[in-house]
């Protein structure tokens, strides 16, 4: 008996899109033929036990592990998160073993698929995408980070982020240069080190704080050079990151963030989110903003008759109707700026994110259904979003 894997994933892979595997065996053309897959943990657990049929007017059978492993994934997201650093919750490694049952036995093991990684991540399905588009490579300029637009508007107070995959071939990478110009073309450059096992292939995602407000406070023990708490310096029109190696090799784009100061009289609210993948990224609102409340009562009729001493009456300081279960559930209505065409074609992510935070704390559900996308053609134009709490208040009872 033999099978035999015809052809697999990629060693790392997102976790949203196709994870599929095609065997043949030489026993296909037994009698309730299956072939079984058996997939496991990097610790050796059994995550689940699949068998396939062979693929009708075929020989082949056909896994396709992705909902199995999204059941393992999550995201990594911390407001404050400054220096490089790994992902722990949005990757798995895994393995596959295949065997065959026929005759009413099973036969386990009899070809394996090890060190294999899928990241919280999906692929377009209209657009070609590999994971050569996104690993780190050296020499190469190439875009690079986890992230669908190319190059970001930031306010001084605002935090921001870049994930990025470091890649099997780019284990030299031990460090971010930010470069920061003024208006005058002038440079200010700092080197941010990658605190991460360079051998450690677990570590393929990455991500690191990208906004000044992160940047600012990395520390001194935590840069080859600079000075800490002045990466992005006071007059700074824009700043670009850079991966780099150890022998000053770029790895990825220089990421440009240019620096707005918006003159605004309300005050501005942010909202961070999931990208598709499997990075978050801010979208400041700076225009009004409002928020709605929506209260909920359940109530009871009471009897507001009784004694004070022998005298029988109504109290008149007693509810008559008491409400006994309220919740208040709070909805926000938000405006951004005017959106450059880049910022327009990206907006959909944000719109469609299944994971959403309001000032970087606030767990939110987006309530849009559809965005109509503009671009240079149609000037300017805003964008209004509505997100709702993911908890109501409760509220005292009387």
């Amino acid at each position: 008996m033999a099978i035999t894997i015809e052809n697999e994933p990629g060693d790392i892979t997102p976790v949203y899109s196709d994870i599929t595997y095609t065997l043949s065996s030489t026993n296909s053309g037994q009698t309730n033929f299956k072939f079984v897959a058996v997939v496991k943990n990097a610790a050796g657990t059994t995550l689940a036990k699949l068998k396939a049929p062979v693929y009708a007017g075929t020989s082949y059978g056909v896994f396709n592990l992705s909902r199995i492993l999204q059941n393992y994934v999550t995201f990594d997201f911390t407001q404050a998160t400054l220096h490089p650093g790994k992902c722990t919750n949005s990757f798995i490694a895994y393995s596959v073993e295949f065997g065959e049952e026929y005759g009413g036995t099973e036969y386990l093991n009899l070809t394996s698929d090890t060190n294999k990684y899928a990241w919280n991540g999906l692929f377009s399905k209209w657009d070609s995408e590999l994971i050569s588009d996104y690993e780190i490579t050296f020499p190469g300029t190439a875009r690079k980070f986890l992230t669908t637009i190319r190059r970001r508007r930031v306010t001084r107070e605002q935090y921001d982020y870049l994930y990025f995959l470091r890649g099997g071939t780019a284990l030299g990478a031990d460090r971010v240069e930010v470069k920061a110009y003024n208006a005058a073309g002038t440079a200010t450059t700092s080197v941010i080190k990658q605190l991460f096992n360079a051998s450690n292939k677990d570590e393929f995602l990455l991500r690191m704080g990208a906004g000044v407000v992160n940047l600012n406070q990395i520390t001194s023990g935590n840069l080859y050079s600079g000075t800490a708490g002045s990466v992005v310096p006071v007059g700074t029109v824009y700043y670009t990151l850079q991966i780099k190696n150890n022998v000053d090799d770029p790895g990825s784009e220089a990421y440009r963030f240019d620096i707005v100061e918006e003159c605004s009289k309300y005050s501005h609210r942010v909202l961070y989110f999931l990208n598709r993948l499997g990075g978050f990224e801010t979208l400041r609102c700076s225009m009004l903003n409002r928020d709605t409340y929506t209260i909920d009562r359940k109530q009871l009729k009471r009897n507001t008759y009784g004694f004070t001493g022998t005298q029988y009456g109504r109290d008149t300081a007693a509810h008559g109707i008491a409400s006994y279960a309220t919740t208040k559930s709070r909805k926000v209505i938000l405006n951004t700026d005017f959106l450059n065409e880049l910022e327009w074609q990206w907006v959909d992510e944000l719109i469609s994110s299944p994971v959403v935070y309001l000032d970087g704390n606030i767990p939110v559900n987006i309530t849009n259904t559809q965005v109509e996308v503009f671009d240079l053609n149609d000037g300017p134009q805003q964008l209004r979003i509505e997100v709702e709490y993911t908890e109501p208040e409760i509220l005292q009872n009387i």
